[in-house]
């Protein structure tokens, strides 16, 4: 995150010294400035004298409420070698007092070479022969009386007059000098999990990286829209691949410290991350609901299986332990499995915050750092959990967050610094990420893609059961689920007796403000992806397909502009329309009428995604022989779209390889390393 020769500049201090030092330039809030030593420390000129001090202790020595980190341009006579010895010659002056006379002859009031914050950067890169903007020394208000402050200042140090008018530096001068190149804003400290709700998260940078939030200059930018009510409710900008690259060397740096925690003090910070997670469920929910949509009580339960998950992977120590093998009398061999290092995961939008704690608590429970990026189209949450990670004890820069969009993704995944990814998104997406893996340096990758499920009704089926089965194969999260089983395939004797009682308990389904407890169908991600739901249903109506309900735009009482959908059920489908072959991504159930088992399985294996598959009946024999001949990564009986942390979860063919869930993840974040032992001496066999 730092370089050599990276100055630093502190506003909105909070001490009177701070505020004083503020008050003497208009328009400006800069109150202190630092600069990065050639060892990465900070040194700065305070009134204790100059000191070095990290770059976290320098953050909380000063508490600024804003703090920029500035590149000096290059140019011919500014070279990296120049900066550099800049930044040694800084570290020569650590010990000398302040120059609390702020003259330039660089004397203190004890006649000794001393040094006042901006004074310390003009000087140390005196040599490049700069011309820094002008600044002659103020001490008045205003109106151009004394600022109180000040005169008691020197009247302490036997001056009667303030030095106004003299030459001298400030660092808000500094910071309006051309020489400087923003390299990024840091916000300390600003979210509050006791207060999650009333929190206005969008003041917050949209990045997060190195346990602070970060925000990252970038000429590309993008709008959060609120699904609810179609309303944009801040701009943030994706990372570009400068940024990329700070974010990928502050992971790696600290997976080396992660690394080394024992598998114990790894498990009290995941343990901890579920405590808080549990503590803060509806607070994060109400913000896993307003940046996504879903309804409030299906975000709880999202968050509590987050909890489930953290849980889950805070005990999994002994599955991480390697084997030993006795060879012969004097030669054994053992295994050990290994943190694989940096893992850039990429997240999906219908899922925010469980997408991101099913690859970050395993990943981080094998001993890796993290980089995480979101969808634009549901960026908050990620942001909450790493706020989460660093008060349950997280080091700062195990877990970070990015903004971006596939140019950023491709940065991230090309970087040769990141070693694992894990993807979760749709299938063209996820081969141009395979390639990617393979094209510059093969690096292992998890893809979770998406599925064309069917849902099997047979013939001795308890009728609930079936339709229950079948609503929750479909109308979760508006039907944005990967796994939904939208063909519904129904034995002929129970077709007319299914499809009326499904209907009607469709109907029933109230839509509406997501943020209500009675909604059952909440708003879709976007206006973009409601429209090509749409273009699914009518597409399937103009081939020839009949709507027994739903498929209606709802406008709902104070949110005009959601992007709200009736769930819909469509009958008369056939295997040459396009809604039997491709993902919908929406509530949008296909009634499909089967007379034999052969044929029902035929029609749920038609498919090149098998990402998952499920039957309703009562015949145990039954459950297993089919379970047996689907092609499909999860099966579902009597259920659907069931989910634990404690059972992998992935798919073949089309929807990817590679397993979220349950100990076969730890698979994904580690490497075996087996080593060969011989305690006598080695013969030569030549």
């Amino acid at each position: 995150m730092l370089e050599s020769g990276d100055v630093i500049f502190y506003s909105r201090g909070v001490s009177e010294f701070c505020n004083a030092v503020e008050q003497v330039v208009t328009e400006n809030s800069c109150f202190h400035v630092a600069i990065v030593s050639d060892t990465g420390t900070v040194i700065e000129a305070t009134p204790d004298g100059v000191v070095e001090l990290t770059f976290e202790n320098s953050i909380e020595e000063n508490k600024p409420g804003l703090v920029e980190i500035m590149r000096l341009k290059r140019c011919e006579n500014i070279t990296e070698k120049a900066i550099l010895e800049s930044a040694k010659w800084c570290r020569s002056k650590i010990g000398l007092p302040y120059n609390d006379l702020f003259a330039a002859d660089l004397l203190n009031s004890a006649k000794q070479e001393s040094y006042y914050c901006s004074q310390l950067i003009t000087e140390a890169f005196r040599s490049f022969e700069m011309q820094w903007p002008t600044h002659t020394l103020n001490f008045a208000d205003s109106e151009g009386k004394p600022i109180e402050f000040w005169v008691k200042y020197f009247q302490k140090r036997g001056y009667s007059q303030v030095p106004q008018g003299e030459e001298g530096s400030h660092p808000a001068q500094l910071r309006r000098s051309p020489v400087f190149s923003l390299k990024m804003r840091i916000l300390p400290n600003l979210m509050n999990l006791n207060s999650l709700k009333d929190l206005k998260i969008f003041e917050l940078s949209s990045h997060f990286v190195g346990g602070k939030y970060v925000d990252f200059p970038s000429d590309r930018d993008f709008q959060v829209i609120e699904p609810r009510s179609g309303k944009t409710l801040t701009t943030w900008h994706f990372a570009t691949k400068d940024q990329v690259d700070i974010t990928v060397k502050t992971a790696k740096s600290a997976q080396k410290e992660w690394a080394e925690f024992t598998w114990t003090k790894r498990s009290e910070v995941l343990k901890k991350t579920a405590d808080l997670l549990q503590m803060h469920c509806n607070d994060i929910a109400y913000w896993e609901c307003i940046s996504n949509g879903k309804t409030i009580v299906e975000a709880k339960s999202d968050v509590l299986s987050c909890v489930d998950t953290f849980n889950f992977y805070s005990g999994i120590a002994q599955n991480l332990m390697g084997q030993h093998a006795p060879l012969d009398s004097s030669r054994y061999a053992y295994t050990r499995r290994l943190p694989i290092g940096v893992v850039a995961a990429i997240g999906a939008w219908n899922y925010p915050i469980q997408t991101c704690s099913w690859k970050t608590a395993p990943a981080l429970a094998c001993g890796n750092s993290v980089i995480y990026k979101p969808s634009p189209l549901s960026p908050v949450t990620a942001l909450i959990l790493a706020e989460i990670l660093k008060s349950a004890g997280l080091p700062d820069g195990v877990f970070n967050v990015i903004q971006g969009d596939s140019e950023t993704s491709q940065n991230l995944i090309m970087h040769d610094d990141v070693t694992k990814v894990s993807f979760t998104g749709s299938i063209p997406t996820g081969k141009k990420i395979m390639k990617s893996c393979a094209e510059r340096s093969i690096k292992p990758v998890t893809l979770e893609l998406g599925g064309k499920s069917s849902l099997i009704i047979f013939d001795d089926a308890d009728m609930d059961s079936a339709v229950s089965c079948a609503m929750m194969a479909n109308f979760y999260s508006q039907g944005q689920v990967c796994s939904n089983a939208s063909k519904v395939l129904v034995h002929r004797s129970l077709l007319e007796e299914f499809s009326k009682k499904l209907v009607s308990l469709t109907k029933e389904l109230k839509v509406g403000d997501p943020l209500k407890e009675d909604t059952k169908v909440g708003a879709h991600i976007s206006a973009d992806h409601r429209d090509k739901v749409e273009g699914y249903i009518n597409g399937a109506l103009a081939e020839g397909a009949t709507k027994l309900c739903g498929g209606d735009r709802v406008t709902v009482e104070g949110l005009e502009n959601g992007f709200y959908l009736s769930p819909c059920i469509l009958t008369d489908i056939t295997s040459k329309m396009k809604v039997y072959h491709e993902e919908i991504f929406g509530s949008v159930l296909l009634l499909i009428p089967f007379d034999t088992e052969e044929e029902a399985i035929n029609i749920a294996n038609d498919t090149n995604m098998g990402l998952a598959a499920g039957l309703v009946t009562r015949d145990l024999a039954r459950s297993y022989r089919v379970s047996e001949k689907l092609n499909a990564g999860n099966v579902y009986v009597n259920t659907f779209n069931d989910v634990s942390p404690l059972i992998p979860f992935g798919g073949i063919g089309e929807s990817g390889f590679g397993r979220e869930n349950g100990t076969a993840a730890l698979e994904h974040y580690t490497y075996l390393k087996s080593v060969f032992v011989n305690t006598g001496s080695c013969p030569n066999p030549f």
